[in-house]
């Protein structure tokens, strides 16, 4: 009985600390300005309600559209982490897709978007905000999955958008998914761990066999990718148990992100969700393909440790990249978040690069 009621009474502390901690979060992030902006809202695009959170202390600063990772992984209850310090000076907007999280929920029956789809959304997107917030063009700011997303739209758009900022760009995805199991391998040789070395053989003869979505083993591909992270995770990262109380006690998260985040932390639930986008992006997205020259100023913030998107791969990319202005930002002791390892280091990097007066002098009125 007695420990029972001590299980009782941690459970009690830590829901009123999570509780107490939403509170004290939503006050320190609580837009007050005259001019600001904070919304939760469901816009009209391609024919069905879409959710877009809209933050941003000057409705008249530069606009930037933040596009999600996954497919299918919106992440937007984690914003008042990284994206405080960002909304002094532009108007952010968030968007879950069609597909997945508040989106999903609004439209149940919208499974299994294709990427014209979501192209077409997005550009109903990008002029919207144009729209309402008077501007020529907007900044596209694209987050893993999100990288395959805008690198297409902005050279569709070009005329549409002021800069880009790939954050974890996708280059060649299921050849980054072979790269890390290679490095990870390596690791596993010289610490000496033979059954590694081995498991991981295995996977990257797989992968390099896997020519179409429907060949792809998904418990390999998960088991590859665990054991690679095993030896290529840096502990600076932030963990999976920060991530965690971050989101529970972010004032932003509600049930339906916490029913999403389970649901597609499953691989199989996201591959069979999702089954058009993984198949593009896996197998029919190279980012070459679309070319090397840039009709805006570009970006790529990558960390030093992601092996998700290797950053040697965008690395080498980034050296045939042709554009008015080119950087490339690599974040020390950051995987293929940076923005959620260190978000002052992260938002430092994205002022930086957009107070340039390149980056932003089309974002002037279109008035």
């Amino acid at each position: 009985m007695g420990l029972i009621l001590v299980v009782v009474c941690a459970i009690t502390a830590v829901l009123i600390s999570i509780v107490a901690t939403r509170f004290r979060n939503a006050a320190l992030t609580r837009i007050t300005a005259a001019q600001g902006v904070q919304e939760h809202a469901y816009i009209a695009l391609g024919g069905i309600e879409q959710y877009v959170q809209i933050r941003g202390e000057d409705r008249n600063n530069p606009v930037i559209l933040w596009l999600h990772g996954g497919p299918g992984f919106p992440l937007t209850y984690m914003t008042g982490r990284y994206q405080t310090e960002l909304e002094r000076d532009y108007t952010i907007a968030v968007w879950e897709q069609r597909g997945c999280g508040r989106t999903l929920y609004r439209n149940p029956g919208e499974f299994n978007p294709t990427i014209g789809q979501l192209l077409s959304d997005l550009d109903e997107l990008v002029d919207y905000l144009r729209k309402r917030f008077d501007r020529r063009t907007i900044i596209l700011v694209g987050q893993s999955w999100g990288t395959v997303l805008a690198a297409d739209y902005i050279h569709r758009h070009p005329q549409k958008i002021a800069a880009y900022i790939g954050i974890g760009q996708v280059t060649d995805f299921l050849q980054g998914k072979i790269l890390a199991a290679q490095h990870a391998e390596s690791r596993a040789r010289a610490k000496g761990n033979g059954k590694g070395v081995a498991e991981l053989k295995r996977g990257i003869g797989r992968l390099r066999e896997t020519a179409c979505l429907e060949q792809l083993d998904i418990k390999m591909l998960e088991s590859t990718i665990v054991t690679s992270m095993k030896y290529l995770r840096n502990n600076a990262e932030m963990s999976g148990i920060r991530q965690i109380w971050t989101a529970l006690t972010s004032p932003q998260m509600r049930w339906a992100d916490v029913k999403w985040f389970l649901f597609a932390s499953n691989t199989k639930n996201i591959i069979e969700s999702q089954r058009n986008l993984v198949d593009y992006m896996y197998f029919r997205y190279r980012i070459e393909d679309l070319g090397r020259r840039y009709r805006m100023p570009v970006c790529f913030i990558q960390g030093d440790s992601d092996w998700i998107t290797p950053t040697p791969l965008v690395r080498d990319y980034y050296a045939t990249v042709v554009a008015e202005r080119k950087e490339m930002v690599v974040i020390q002791d950051a995987g293929h978040t940076p923005f959620l390892d260190h978000p002052q280091r992260f938002c430092a990097a994205v002022k930086g690069f957009l107070t340039d007066r390149r980056c932003c002098a089309s974002q002037a009125a279109s008035r």
